[in-house]
């Protein structure tokens, strides 16, 4: 198995990084090529890809299993093209659908990999069937009625029980957008993260992260057009507490957002510092 890469060391010595991004190989915008130059472009010392990782059931956003040795091949070719300038590091964000498929499996834990992004985007509902609580709101709502029995906040504890069984059973290095389905779930109760009951949720993830040693990652996707980080900034004054490492990564899916929002939530968390 590859050695991975310190990505803590990275995050303590330079702000210009970036560890989530996707491409052609699987639902980013824009080509290795185009992301990668606009990286460099952009001023950025270390960037990692991290195409949506194969999942044992239909998924148009997730890359083939089959593409896996092309990835890896132009990876390679863009690390040594970009030597001395950027480094580029290759990994996966690995979605976990159970106990059967995440970061912690062997075919995960075999891939040459820098380090391993976990995330969730399947929630099973009540009868097992997973469903895909990411993109956009009408596609939610349409689960939330249909598939979920209108059970909101059944969704999105069934959410967060798959981000702590993740934890759990460990094999990746960084966690991304830990409480990702706010962004639906308050589309449909705006008031739902002021619940005790969700507050609780977030302080199970935090405890278990402090235990697993895996860096949390404050994704920036969203807040051009939301105004919102993931996790959610009312929530960022707990992980310092706590002391758990944190990266700011704009999970960029076209070149011209790689860096999209983060010198805004690097400025944001650097004010916390100062408190």
């Amino acid at each position: 198995m590859k050695e991975t890469v310190d990505l803590k060391r990275i995050i303590e010595s330079t702000d210009r990084y970036n560890f989530h991004a996707h491409s052609q190989f699987c639902d980013g915008r824009d080509s290795m090529n185009e992301i990668a130059a606009a990286a460099s472009e952009a001023g950025l010392e270390v960037f990692g890809f991290t195409p949506h990782s194969p999942v044992p059931i239909d998924s148009p956003c997730n890359m083939a299993a089959e593409r896996l040795p092309e990835y890896y091949d132009l990876a390679d070719r863009l690390r040594s093209e970009y030597a001395g300038r950027m480094e580029l590091l290759t990994s996966l964000e690995i979605d976990w659908v159970g106990d059967d498929w995440g970061p912690h499996i062997d075919f995960f834990q075999k891939q040459p990999l820098d380090y391993r992004l976990g995330s969730v985007h399947f929630v099973p509902n009540q009868e097992g069937i997973l469903l895909d609580c990411d993109g956009r709101f009408e596609r939610f709502s349409r689960y939330l009625k249909d598939g979920y029995q209108g059970d909101l906040r059944y969704v999105v504890e069934k959410y967060f029980e798959q981000v702590l069984r993740m934890l759990e059973r460990g094999g990746f290095d960084l966690l991304g957008h830990f409480d990702k389905i706010a962004g639906n779930a308050s589309q449909a109760d705006p008031d739902i993260e002021n619940q005790g009951w969700y507050e609780a949720l977030v302080d199970d993830v935090i405890s278990h992260v402090q235990s697993s040693g895996v860096i949390v990652e404050i994704n920036t996707k969203a807040f051009p057009e939301r105004g919102r980080f993931y996790p959610a900034e009312k929530w960022w004054k707990k992980l310092i507490d706590a002391e758990v490492p944190l990266a700011v990564d704009s999970d960029a899916h076209y070149a011209a957002k790689v860096i999209s929002g983060r010198d805004e939530a690097l400025r944001r968390l650097r004010s916390y510092s100062n408190l």
